[in-house]
Order: structure tokens, then sequence, then C-alpha cells
């Protein structure tokens, strides 16, 4: 869409240029009366437009992520082995002491 928009200012700002002189070198478009700024103005938009449609795009370099998962400590804990107690109404418990 931008390059679009440049190719048609560009259009439309070298349509003075070509215009040329009406009637017998008399009015606005004759070259004694703006000098040589007839066809300087188009030719500066028509450069930056040229120049900014022929650029290349940035090219953009993302840097890796790098995941790692989270260090986990593992703490062998010293624990005595299990004990099952069965109380009077049937249920069963049980229990282990750890000493970190």
């Amino acid at each position: 869409m931008k390059k679009l928009f440049a190719v048609l200012l560009l259009a439309i700002a070298t349509v003075p240029a070509f215009a040329g002189p009406h009637g017998h070198g008399h009015g606005h478009w004759s070259r004694g009366y703006s000098g040589g700024w007839n066809w300087m103005v188009p030719a500066i938009i028509g450069g930056a437009v040229v120049y900014s449609a022929t650029r290349p795009d940035p090219v953009i370099v993302q840097q890796p992520v790098i995941v790692q998962p989270p260090v986990q400590i593992i703490q062998k804990q010293n624990c005595s082995p299990w004990t099952e107690t069965e109380n009077s109404d049937g249920t069963i418990t049980r229990t282990r002491t750890c000493a970190q």
C-alpha cells in the first residue's frame, strides 16, 4: 500500500513538469515565469519516492529463547519404615518418623 501511494504521488508530482507552455510562451508554465523550478521540484519528490521504494525492508533477527527447567533439589530423607496400627474400631493408621 505504501509503494502504491508513492507511485501515485510520483505521477501527480511529474504532471506539471510535462505540462509545457500554454499559448505563446506566456502564462504560468512558461520558462521565464519560475526559472528552472518547473522540473526541479518534481525531480526531488520523484527521487525521494524512488529512494524510499527501492530501500530494502529492515531485517529483524530475533534472539532464540532458551527455556530451562528449574533445578530440583532432591534431599534424601532418613525415615523409619511404616508402621501400621489397627484401632479398636477397625481402622488402620500408618505412621513413620523422618529426620532431615
